[in-house]
């Protein structure tokens, strides 16, 4: 997992290239003005999903968890909780993986650690990592974030 905020230059050159071109995208895109859906940056190697909704309770929510892909997650609008850990095999799956979207839930983390997004902070998650975004953090509210999903083909 690494955490930042778009806007610090200093940390690019330490980030990994194709991590560099999804927060290029995002520093030099008006992400306030990107319709929802998604966006391709290049192919299934790598394209943006735009998506607003309400944050939730966390107890009322699963983790999700990638095979093939890294998430660069960025909040445009709104304030979330995201809860963490650490890929564990004493992590509790609930669902199968399915191969066509890339995920599997799991409804309990074993050390979850949490962190607070506000807009223009990301954070990227690498496959096996599970994550639960769109946590509440004192009440609900909308949100609007990007989601790059970045083959982790291209880390190689």
């Amino acid at each position: 997992m690494i955490f930042g905020h778009i806007e610090d230059k200093q940390l690019y050159p330490l980030l990994p290239k194709a991590i560099q071109v999804a927060i290029d995208f995002l520093t030099t895109t008006d992400l306030q003005a990107l319709d929802l859906g998604r966006h391709e940056l290049d192919g299934d190697s790598m394209f943006a999903n735009v998506m607003a909704f309400e944050t939730g309770h966390a107890g009322e929510k699963q983790a999700e968890v990638h095979k093939q892909y890294i998430d660069v997650q960025c909040l445009i609008s709104g304030e979330e909780k995201i809860e963490f850990s650490l890929s564990n095999e004493k992590n509790a799956i609930a669902t199968e993986y399915d191969a066509e979207n890339d995920f599997y839930l799991v409804s309990e983390m074993q050390q979850r650690s949490e962190l607070i997004l506000t807009p223009r902070m990301f954070v990227v998650f690498y496959p096996g990592q599970p994550h639960k975004p769109g946590c509440l953090i004192n009440h609900s509210q909308p949100l609007k974030k990007i989601v790059i999903k970045v083959h982790k083909k291209l880390l190689s």
